[in-house]
């Protein structure tokens, strides 16, 4: 019994007990001693699919959840109760503000992020975003205006779009950098 192998004995009890759920081998290396330790973990990510946390469908509304730049249109949906306005069978087309857009919207409302989420109104503008049936980018002629779920006309081509037609189960998305009022 020596301090080295004492020390090697409680740096492999710390390394498995930070390790949770990892295996840890060691081995003996011939004649010399030394020894080499090999760690091996599992671990998975994904948002929403955490232990305790919530899990999203390939519908616009789960797309939009599990967008990290869109969490402000996601609680948005979820605040004004819209959340089967983005889940039902379609199709929709929807037109999704990032957190940019929306973070634009709230300072010249003057509001705080926690005020948004409360505020008057909010289920308009979330359905502001929303349009019966597909329209993909080549639907959209200059001049062209649809009708939104709150009842409002938009000519979507004037829109700025990041990112257009992306297809999920029940809807086709525009990634947009705008709000619409």
């Amino acid at each position: 019994y020596n301090t080295h192998t004492h020390t090697h004995a409680r740096t492999m009890f710390a390394l498995q007990s930070q390790i949770a759920g990892a295996k840890v081998v060691s081995k003996v290396v011939a004649k010399k001693q030394q020894r080499s330790t090999v760690v091996s973990a599992k671990i998975s990510h994904g948002k929403g699919g955490e232990e305790g946390g919530r899990s999203f469908n390939n519908d616009a509304f789960g797309m939009i959840c599990k967008a990290a730049s869109y969490s402000m249109m996601g609680n948005a949906i979820t605040a004004s109760g819209e959340e089967e306005t983005f889940t039902q069978e379609g199709p929709i087309t929807v037109f999704a503000a990032d957190d940019d857009a929306f973070g634009d919207f709230i300072k010249t409302k003057g509001v705080s992020k926690m005020d948004f989420v409360k505020m008057d109104g909010l289920g308009d503008i979330v359905k502001n975003h929303v349009v019966k049936g597909t329209v993909t980018k080549a639907d959209m002629a200059a001049g062209k205006e649809f009708e939104t779920l709150a009842g409002n006309k938009v000519v979507v081509a004037d829109l700025p779009f990041k990112k257009n037609d992306i297809k999920v189960d029940n809807a086709t998305i525009h990634a947009i950098k705008t709000v619409i009022v």
